[in-house]
């Protein structure tokens, strides 16, 4: 089979990208054959020169541009100048829609492009970047987290109101978050490659899933002691006072030193959430819900500390001061979800989740502009968290004729070129020459 002839089965049975099957959910228990096949033989067709001539004609007519050098690179890109997100005249889906071909397009491009002597990057400065920008935002988070805890210790003593209490323990608990993400990341650092071949970043996530529980336990605390005082509350104000009783309200006292605390902590963890924000990975995204959720439990603490306080001093109904002991209970059972739902993400990715479908076919398409001289079928695509980053496996179809050196030297490469994709940590390929094998036979399902 001649070259020709593997090129010209690879334009006619091209994969389009914008049409890729990218809603499409995918199993984790299974591994996903993507058989795309790159070569194939064509029957020969008598014709002559002048009919040749008319189709190639007609052809350069449909197709103005001419066949990609690097495969289908210059296919997909050229879609780019049809997918305007800015374009407000368009509907907020379709324009999400384009947001998100642009983006795996860009993605493709980082990867497949190549590059001149002086435009050769190393591949992990990105990555570095992220890292050095995270240990910055991990340790201004600290040094956040201790100043708000001593001032919100000092406001919930003068105030006593149990919704800063509230807040006090989850501030707590967040110095607490901080000082193991800063031990966990230098101990990702120092990698052993006899203990740990294959990396420790899965440390972030068990992290993560230690911090959910601890919250959790302390949000339990504050419920049950808030519910107490609200019984006490209702207890009051449903048997009427007289002077046998010795039933009294709370103390509240939200003065100027409690508000000043609550308002530099809600400023405060706005700029962190706004600066976490911007950096994607686990640790980040975990620190900027943290954030965020501490704005919002700050701010209602403060509003209802503020009524309950009021309500003491019967500078409104007296009965409103039963809406600080609720407000703690709300900002508790709030917490909790929160960091549920946290923790349940990543026990999923400790276990080997399977990685999202615009991954999947970010790597596909990566896989299918390689080598097409030598790659004549993709057989298998797999990609699973291995704690904050993923483990490929890849298998890919050759000539049975091709020489064991030339196998070895574009299996290398292509591992190389995987690894280079962000938050992939490991690439494995496979190499083969049929497909005939069922993969239940060859891999070890659990």
């Amino acid at each position: 089979m001649d070259m020709s002839t593997v090129e010209e089965t690879r334009q006619v049975s091209g994969i389009d990208p914008l049409r890729f099957p990218s809603n499409k959910p995918i199993d984790s228990s299974e591994s996903v054959p993507l058989f795309a096949d790159c070569a194939g033989k064509s029957s020969p067709v008598n014709v002559d020169d002048s009919t040749v001539k008319e189709m190639d004609e007609s052809n350069a007519r449909l197709l103005p541009r001419s066949p990609a050098k690097y495969g289908y690179l210059e296919h997909i890109q050229s879609y780019k100048p049809s997918c305007t997100p800015n374009d407000k005249s368009l509907p907020e889906k379709i324009r999400q829609f384009y947001a998100d071909q642009l983006e795996f397009i860009n993605s493709v491009e980082a990867i497949l492009l190549p590059k001149t002597f002086g435009e050769e990057i190393n591949p992990t400065d990105y990555q570095k970047q992220q890292e050095r920008n995270s240990e910055i935002l991990s340790m201004l988070t600290l040094i956040t987290n201790i100043f708000v805890a001593i001032i919100k210790t000092v406001a919930a003593i003068m105030s006593k109101s149990l919704s800063v209490i509230s807040t006090l323990v989850d501030s707590a608990v967040d110095l607490l978050f901080n000082i193991m993400l800063i031990w966990t990341a230098r101990k990702i650092k120092r990698q052993d490659a006899y203990k740990y071949p294959t990396g420790r970043t899965r440390l972030e996530p068990v992290t993560i899933v230690i911090i959910s529980v601890i919250m959790c336990s302390a949000s339990i605390e504050v419920i049950l002691e808030s519910s107490r005082a609200l019984a006490l509350d209702i207890d009051y104000f449903a048997n009427p006072f007289n002077a046998s009783s010795c039933r009294t309200l709370q103390h509240i006292d939200m003065s100027t030193l409690p508000v000043i605390a609550m308002v530099f902590t809600i400023v405060s963890k706005i700029i962190l959430f706004a600066l976490c924000s911007r950096i994607n990975n686990p640790t980040m995204s975990a620190l900027a819900e943290d954030n965020r959720n501490d704005v919002l439990s700050n701010s209602v603490a403060l509003v209802c500390g503020v009524i309950g306080s009021n309500a003491l001093q019967r500078r409104i109904r007296q009965e409103a001061i039963i809406v600080d002991p609720i407000a703690a209970i709300i900002i508790s059972i709030y917490i909790i979800v929160v960091w549920i739902r946290q923790g349940h993400k990543q026990v999923r990715r400790l276990t080997g989740l399977t990685a999202d479908p615009f991954f999947l076919q970010r790597i596909t398409h990566i896989i299918y502009n390689f080598r097409p001289d030598l790659v004549t079928q993709i057989k298998t695509v797999q990609a699973v968290h291995h704690g904050t980053d993923f483990i490929v496996e890849v298998e890919i179809i050759l000539s049975g004729s091709t020489p064991l050196a030339i196998a070895h030297n574009a299996g290398e490469e292509l591992q190389r070129q995987l690894q280079r994709i962000p938050h992939v940590e490991r690439a494995f390929v496979h190499l083969d020459f049929e497909i005939i094998h069922v993969p239940t036979l060859e891999d070890i399902i659990v």
